[in-house]
């Protein structure tokens, strides 16, 4: 009998649910787990006394004192836990908001190692929420560095970084470095067997740094040589022509219920003209935040329908998918034509429906989720796969749709946008559209950076615009527990104010579909004019009506997040307002966001501000070490590729690297 490869099950507490859990973060194996970035790098923090740490605030620093006294207050659900600390020099608290657990772990006189970053507060220097060591669980070394790990629903960062840990001591001899050690040195980049254990445990961030340059080209140069086998199957045709005249495509046009701009009109002239050609369209799409990207591309599948060939519109999350089936439909049953649904939440009895109808070739258009890639789904002809907010699927994934038909028409669309020049660069199989134009009839939309008094004002402003038929959207980036403030949290707050006669609904990924849809369709409809909501609706929610965000906590979003959550005000004729909470280090993206509405000006700003990002069909989110250390990886994976593609494509074979983190990442 063969024997069986280790997978991510054989991992000490990793079952179904922790699979999926991992699968939100890229990870769908054990060397994507042993790959995976961090989000960020910190320093274990130096040892000071207590009198000096006002020479510290916001740096990562540890103290060592005894317990001299502790408190606990409860407020409706909410409590508070204050210890403080002392040494030879002074005293400092500690202050645990929501985390009654906490009482626990201290004790009159106990001494006690903190690690964290001291704040100022109206009582003087606090810690908030800090780590204390204890001889259990003691803290990792002062003076070095730590990796942070994302984290997702149900997946804590710290065990994250567990599982991390532990693949790494089971498994980690399973990497070989395929590439050869003078390009490793030219290149700054550690042997991929030293990676995992450097991402995990750096030495310093020059370390961490050729480590995580390492994990990146893997992807880079395993785009390089997929563009090459997508580019030599597309010189050999084979895809359907979905060819269209121009009174059928003027009927097409007709079936949506507004005025197209001329970015539009080009946009889908150039579509058409790919479509009609046996060659497979290889095209991104790329607009801003309401520009209009969902129209073009169903147009696309309605052209390819009118050929008589059906359409995978791929979407990153089932609150899109949901979205886009239900306001689809309508336009698709006009045609004559029909829509389905298929995603993780699909009840299996709906699901073996949906799979016979796509296969018998009744479903023209199927929208889905990752879903999609299960080998069940079978098409009967194939023609077109629409990739929207391409930016959040890997490169990997991209291909597991296209393993339904390899000489399907691919179109990506994204609303992150990068430089037209820098797409080449990175997309260099891909055609590039661009849509250039808001719709018209937009109101003006104001952002603003909430600070000093701001947050004062804001009831009496939320008041003004609910009194007068305006919606609001109440953004928190965590669901929230007893241990993290989060939507749950602010949503206790908002059912117990004033405003709560306006009608307040609570939207998350846990949620199942129905329920989410109950929901929306509440606010959609003005039954609840405030949705308290995680970024599960930073895209695909369209509501008119709405004319007000509020982002708490928005210094943990990256600028595009940001970006693309703004986008769901502003849609409509009156005039709307996004406003951030947000500590005063995101204040150069928060000022960013403040001075530019549009989102190239800012892809512009955020490049020469943070660098490249992720890459090579990553998504375009985590922040670099600098530009030019990153694009110097894209050159040199397209000339390692020119000089010696059996290497290149052994990095491909290999499933390339990791499908990095949307968090933000910071290298110090």
């Amino acid at each position: 009998m063969t024997e069986r490869a280790p997978s991510l099950l054989d991992l000490d507490g990793v079952g179904p649910a922790r699979v999926q859990a991992l699968a939100r973060l890229g990870v769908d194996d054990l060397r994507d787990l042993l790959l995976l970035l961090p989000r960020a790098l910190e320093s274990t923090g130096a040892r000071v006394a207590i009198g000096d740490l006002a020479d510290h605030v916001g740096a990562s620093v540890r103290v060592v004192g005894t317990v001299a006294r502790r408190s606990f207050r409860r407020f409706g659900k909410r409590s508070q836990l204050t210890v403080r600390v002392t040494d030879d020099t002074g005293s400092v608290d500690l202050v645990y908001y929501n985390q009654s657990w906490q009482r626990e772990r201290f004790a009159d006189d106990q001494e006690v190692e903190v690690w964290g970053r001291p704040q100022r507060s109206q009582r003087g220097l606090v810690f908030l929420s800090p780590r204390v060591g204890t001889d259990d669980s003691p803290l990792p070394p002062a003076g070095g560095w730590r990796s942070l790990y994302p984290q997702t629903d149900g997946l804590g960062a710290e065990l994250v970084r567990k599982l991390v840990a532990q693949a790494l001591r089971d498994h980690g001899a399973t990497l070989d470095e395929p590439l050869p050690a003078d390009f490793l040195d030219e290149h700054g980049m550690l042997p991929l067997d030293e990676v995992p254990a450097a991402l995990l445990e750096p030495r310093d961030p020059t370390h961490f740094t050729r480590a995580r340059r390492r994990a990146l080209f893997s992807d880079l140069a395993a785009a390089h040589a997929r563009a090459a086998e997508r580019s030599r199957a597309g010189r050999g045709g084979g895809a359907r022509r979905c060819a269209v005249d121009d009174d059928e495509l003027a009927r097409v046009e007709a079936l949506f219920p507004f005025e197209w701009t001329g970015a539009q009109r080009r946009v889908v002239g150039e579509l058409r003209a790919d479509l009609a050609s046996d060659r497979p369209m290889r095209r991104l799409l790329q607009g801003d935040v309401g520009s209009g990207k969902t129209a073009v591309g169903v147009c696309a599948a309605l052209v390819a329908a009118a050929a008589g060939g059906q359409t995978a519109f791929l979407a990153p999350t089932e609150l899109l998918a949901e979205q886009h089936a239900e306001s689809l439909a309508p336009i698709f049953a006009a045609a004559g034509r029909r829509v389905a649904l298929l995603t993780g939440s699909t009840p299996s009895r709906d699901r073996r429906r949906v799979l016979r109808e796509v296969k018998s070739g009744a479903v023209d258009l199927l929208v889905g989720t990752h879903a999609l890639f299960h080998p069940d789904v079978v098409f009967r002809d194939l023609a077109l796969v629409t990739i929207d907010e391409q930016h959040r699927f890997g490169v990997a994934q991209r291909e597991k749709l296209l393993d339904k038909r390899a000489a399907a028409h691919l179109l990506l669309m994204t609303a992150t946008p990068i430089p037209r020049t820098l797409a080449h660069t990175l997309y260099g199989e891909l055609e590039v559209s661009l849509l250039d134009e808001r719709p018209p009839g937009r109101g003006p939309r104001t952002t603003r950076w909430l600070r000093d008094r701001d947050a004062e004002r804001l009831p009496e402003f939320l008041a003004e615009r609910l009194d007068a038929g305006d919606r609001v959207y109440w953004v928190s980036p965590r669901i929230g527990d007893e241990e993290a403030r989060g939507a749950e949290q602010a949503f206790e707050r908002w059912s117990s104010s004033d405003l709560a006669r306006h009608g307040v609904e609570l939207v998350h990924g846990r949620l199942d579909a129905a329920e989410r849809a109950k929901r929306l369709a509440r606010f959609r409809d003005g039954d609840a004019r405030v949705l308290v909501a995680t970024t599960v609706i930073e895209v695909g929610v369209d509501v008119p009506s709405a004319t007000v965000m509020v982002v708490e906590d928005a210094d943990r979003l990256g600028l595009a997040q940001l970006h693309q959550l703004r986008g769901r005000v502003g849609r409509g004729a009156a005039p709307s307002w996004c406003l951030f909470f947000g500590k005063p280090a995101a204040a150069e993206r928060l000022e960013l966001l403040e001075q530019c509405d549009d989102g190239f000006a800012l892809a512009e700003a955020d490049l020469a501000r943070r660098g490249m990002g992720e890459l090579g069909g990553l998504r375009q989110s985590g922040e670099s070490a600098g530009f030019e250390d990153d694009l110097d990886l894209v050159v040199a994976a397209r000339d390692l590729f020119a000089r010696n593609p059996e290497v290149v494509a052994a990095l491909a074979r290999a499933g390339g690297g990791p499908r990095a983190p949307r968090n933000t990442l910071h290298v110090p």
